[in-house]
């Protein structure tokens, strides 16, 4: 106990002198730093950091920086990703192998070994490939289904007596979620730049690469200066989403039942089996 009060009374001692004897840095001095010019490309390091990313994610591409986006997912955390998967599948069957030869069960030679790690490497890396776009892919289709929920929202404002464009900023605060919350900074975003708010949400679509905010943001160009059109064409554009997603959902639901099938017809052959062996056993020992 007299050895921690006695430390920490020091310790106290010792920032009070170093603080009364330090000088601190003038506001000044910190507004010019800000303010100074930086050299381009930052350091060495950083730099070295930078091109291994690059390297990792592989060559540039309009899909995969869409993946990337609707995913919200940074080229460094793809990166990592990639490195992950590949040192996962080309460690597994290396590690796998040595473990089998150093046991003695089969001397497996060390060429061959590193041939399965490297060809184990190159498959994580496309798996990481393919792991992103089916991540994209379902982000897609929930992004579809928020879309469509949000043009129901709009429509219902719009037939309580709000304006075009207010139903469509009000009716994005109503959802959760992260398809909502691209839907709200594409608005703001608008709103801010005092542009239309379906030539944002037009370029949103381009970015993420879902079709349906395209074709949003031409039938409301199709439709032009008059509220009237532009409150049509809303409302006929939420119908087709609602009828698209309940059309989806069944057939979604119908292929499910499809793949149940196989599973049920192999049980019965194996019950089938089960309970006729014993009978075909007799007949064939008679």
């Amino acid at each position: 106990m007299m050895l921690s009060v006695g430390a920490l009374g020091g310790l106290g001692i010792a920032l009070v002198v170093i603080g009364a004897l330090s000088t601190a840095t003038p506001l000044q001095a910190l507004v010019d730093n800000l303010h100074r010019p930086r050299v381009a490309g930052a350091t060495t390091g950083a730099r070295g950091g930078q091109n291994a990313i690059m390297l990792l994610a592989g060559r540039p591409s309009p899909g995969r920086d869409a993946d990337l986006a609707i995913c919200e997912r940074t080229l460094a955390k793809y990166a990592q990703d990639r490195a992950v998967f590949a040192l996962m599948f080309g460690a597994v069957p290396f590690v796998g192998g040595l473990l089998v030869s150093s046991l003695g069960a089969i001397n497996i030679p060390a060429p061959l070994l590193l041939l399965v790690g490297l060809l184990g490497a190159a498959s994580g890396f496309a798996f990481a490939v393919q792991d992103l776009h089916s991540d994209a892919e379902r982000k897609r289709r929930n992004f579809g289904h928020a879309l469509s929920s949000y043009l129901e929202l709009v429509t219902i404002l719009i037939a309580g007596g709000r304006g075009v464009e207010s139903a469509l900023y009000d009716a994005v605060e109503l959802g959760q979620g992260d398809s909502y919350r691209q839907l709200r900074l594409a608005l703001a975003g608008a709103q801010a730049r005092r542009v239309a708010p379906w030539r944002a949400l037009g370029d949103l679509g381009r970015r993420l690469r879902v079709p349906a905010l395209e074709e949003l943001e031409s039938s409301m160009v199709l439709a032009g200066e008059s509220g009237a059109r532009v409150r049509e064409s809303l409302v006929s554009k939420a119908k087709a989403m609602r009828v698209k997603d309940l059309n989806e959902i069944e057939s979604e639901a119908q292929a499910r039942s499809e793949t149940m099938v196989l599973p049920v017809v192999m049980m019965f052959a194996a019950f089938l089996v089960l309970v006729g062996y014993p009978a075909m056993s007799g007949l064939a020992a008679t």
